[in-house]
């Protein structure tokens, strides 16, 4: 029982810094008590307390999953409380096999624990990037994410490396308070201490500027309702077309940015843009897009129309969420079901966008989650501009969190990101993970904000991707090979 409570214990330190970020240094002690609970434990019940934590994590930080079910899904509150923890419950099992490989390799061979958990918990990790339906939240760095001296690493390693040290020093003070060997609290503290002082001297640095660009943001704050609503889309047309145009004439910027799918309507590159703004300002704007013979294919697209009106160039968003904007094996899935959910088309190209001299891409939405993506995505453009719609999770910390993943995707690629929502959060963060300005979520707002373009870096996480995550992988493969291969020899031998 008291295993169990302490599995829990650590689900709950792990999880509360995304919930509230002024407390994301919980995470350096947060496995401490889990790493005591699995003292004594076989590989089954290790197995039971690695998905009771998870459980525990993923109910607080990603609590606001169960909102747009709820809100937006048509089926009774029953029904959407039992998807949120069948949710759950499957994406705990990632946890759980965390426990079960930590434990049969520490009953098997005799490896330092400080080395073996942090390889082991960061290879898990980067297994469920991979595999969990684009559910890309709550990764253990993510936490650390409003305090950009401990996140500047990822510029090598990206949040895998920032996570693999996060555990080193959970499992070190583990250590210090288990053996009372001040040498472990040492190492802990001094680890910490050297991240956070080569963060800070990064932070100290003079950044050289090739250009600068004046951005405009427009964040409506339309709630979904709204939004998903025929009879408002007058309404939110002119909110958006007041709101673009006050900001047009009062602060000029360069480039107007609205975000993800702001009016729910198709732009054709032979009309131009159907709606009349003061100013003949550049806008990238997020709306659909139709292909198909017969136009019959919809796609989730940003736009950037030039002075004329008149489309330059369309990118398509290429990673869609499952169940939100399309259905996974829509064979196996029931009319009843399937008739309420999306059917978007993805995008194949990766474009990036260029006006003025300047480049950017635009990762849409739930695309910068994925720092694979983005890596492919990104080809040493001046910067980013995420559009997205937060505003189905309604006033949660959904927004919070993808914000968490932007600063990441800015500090791998040493590039600035304009962050453009429907309810917010919207803002702009350097290249090196700081933010420079932002709106609060379910705020109406625009701006425009001086952007000052950096020099060009080519970063190792950019010239490597995620070589670290995939060796970190592969050296627990070989472990588990290892452990397989001592114990048919020990069979054989036994049976002779």
């Amino acid at each position: 029982m008291i295993h169990s409570l302490l599995a829990i214990l650590a689900g709950l330190l792990l999880g509360i810094p995304f919930k509230f970020p002024s407390l994301a240094l919980l995470s350096w002690v947060g496995l401490i008590p889990f790493l005591f609970a699995l003292e004594g434990e076989n590989k089954k019940r290790s197995f039971y307390l690695g998905w009771i934590m998870g459980l525990s994590f993923l109910a607080i930080s990603s609590y606001w999953l169960v909102n747009p079910l709820i809100n937006f899904s048509g089926y009774p509150l029953a029904i959407c409380i039992l998807i949120f923890i069948l949710a759950i419950s499957i994406l705990s099992l990632y946890f759980a096999l965390f426990a079960f490989i930590l434990k049969t390799v520490e009953s098997k061979l005799s490896l330092p624990v400080f080395i073996v958990t942090p390889i082991i918990w960061t290879a898990v990790e980067f297994l469920r990037s991979i595999f969990s339906f684009q559910f890309l939240f709550a990764f253990l760095a993510y936490s650390q994410s409003f305090i950009p001296e401990l996140i500047q690493l990822a510029e090598y390693g990206g949040l895998y490396l920032v996570t693999f040290i996060i555990v080193l020093v959970n499992t070190l003070l583990y250590l210090f308070i288990k053996k009372r060997n001040k040498s472990y609290g040492i190492i802990a503290i001094s680890i910490f201490v050297l991240v956070f002082s080569y963060g800070y001297l990064v932070l100290k640095q003079n950044n050289n500027t090739s250009k600068e660009v004046a951005i405009g943001i427009v964040q409506p704050n339309i709630p979904q309702n709204i939004k998903m609503s025929s009879k408002h889309q007058r309404d939110v047309v002119d909110k958006l077309l007041k709101l673009s145009s006050k900001e047009l004439e009062k602060n000029d910027p360069d480039l107007l940015i609205w975000p993800e799918t702001a009016i729910l309507r198709t732009y054709y590159k032979s009309r131009g843009f159907p709606y009349h703004l003061p100013k003949d300002t550049p806008l990238f704007i997020g709306g659909f897009a139709r292909e198909g013979e017969n136009l019959e294919k919809t796609l989730n697209s940003s736009f950037l129309f030039d002075e004329n009106r008149r489309i330059v160039d369309r990118y398509s968003k290429n990673k869609l969420v499952p169940w939100g904007e399309y259905v996974p094996f829509p064979n196996l899935i029931p009319d009843i079901i399937e008739s309420n959910l999306n059917h978007l088309t993805p995008g194949k190209e990766l474009n990036s966008f260029n006006y003025n001299k300047i480049t950017w891409v635009s990762p849409i939405c739930s695309e910068v989650l994925n720092p694979f993506y983005v890596r492919d995505l990104y080809d040493q453009n001046d910067f980013m501009i995420n559009i997205s719609n937060e505003a189905w999770f309604e006033e949660s910390h959904a927004s919070l969190q993808v914000l968490q993943a932007v600063i990441f995707r800015a500090v791998e690629h040493r590039a600035p990101i304009v962050k453009v929502g429907n309810t917010g959060i919207s803002g702009v963060i350097d290249q090196n993970g700081k933010v420079l300005i932002r709106t609060d979520i379910f705020e109406t707002k625009t701006l425009t904000f001086n952007l000052a373009i950096p020099v060009r870096k080519e970063t190792i996480y950019y010239k490597y991707g995620n070589l670290f995550g995939w060796t970190l992988l592969l050296i627990t493969f070989f472990i588990l090979s290892k452990v397989y291969l001592e114990r048919k020899e020990f069979l054989i031998s036994s049976n002779k």
